[in-house]
């Protein structure tokens, strides 16, 4: 198998993982965490940038390792979770949720006779 159809193969896969698995944290996690939306992003540059000096400075190749995916992973989570809180749909969620538990009592306007008879006597 050509090299350049195992990369866009692993790729897609980590893809598809990856959505599933942010999205359940998402749900059941990051919804009940209300951090300033800046100091993720500011997790996410450095779980971006940290790993490579590391391995850099130790002389270690991340390439092909279980750590290269879990930083990927980790820099992921924090960017998505920034974005997230930048949209403010992790809030949403939870209103969606609080809304739904609750029973809402529908108001519904009154019928006003009078209205009709005003109409009527000003023709």
């Amino acid at each position: 198998m050509p090299m350049w159809l195992t990369v866009i193969f692993q790729v897609l896969f980590f893809v598809v993982i990856f959505l599933v698995v942010y999205n359940q944290l998402k749900i059941r996690v990051l919804s009940k965490l209300r951090p300033n939306k800046w100091i993720i992003l500011s997790l996410a540059i450095i779980s971006f940038f940290v790993p490579a000096m590391i391995a850099t400075y130790f002389n270690y190749n991340l390439n092909g390792t279980v750590w290269q995916y879990v930083q990927s992973a980790v820099f992921i989570v924090f960017f998505l979770w920034f974005v997230d809180l930048r949209n403010g749909s992790i809030y949403n969620l939870n209103n969606k949720r609080n809304a739904n538990s609750k029973n809402n009592v529908v108001i519904k306007p009154k019928a006003k006779p009078n209205r009709v008879k005003e109409k009527i006597d000003k023709k």
